[in-house]
């Protein structure tokens, strides 16, 4: 059976789901775990931690993901590195494997 747009299969719905959903994914996990790191900052001040907050909550997936990668000191650095970088290689790779399954 031919797959097309009309008549799309399993694995188009399966791979074109994880596409959908994995932003969101990555938003619950790493906008918590951004805020906690924040409120947890001692030198920042109030001002700077107001706008790290709205960066966070606004811009999902790359507000979370840079203020891990550059201004959070709560965590280890290979943390972030393997959260932020693992989750955004498993995007990109699904929103390929999404684009391959319509060809």
């Amino acid at each position: 059976m031919e797959t097309t747009f009309a008549n799309p299969g399993f694995w188009t719905y399966f791979i074109g789901s994880y596409a959908y959903y994995l932003p969101f994914v990555l938003t619950m996990v790493w906008a918590p775990l951004a805020l906690f790191g924040l409120s947890k900052q001692k030198g920042m001040d109030t001002t700077k931690q107001i706008i790290w907050s709205l960066v966070i909550l606004v811009i999902p997936v790359v507000g979370p993901a840079v203020y891990l990668l550059v201004a959070d000191t709560e965590y280890e650095k290979k943390f972030k590195q393997i959260a932020v970088g693992g989750g955004l290689g498993v995007l990109v790779l699904v929103w390929i494997l999404s684009l391959v399954s319509h060809i």
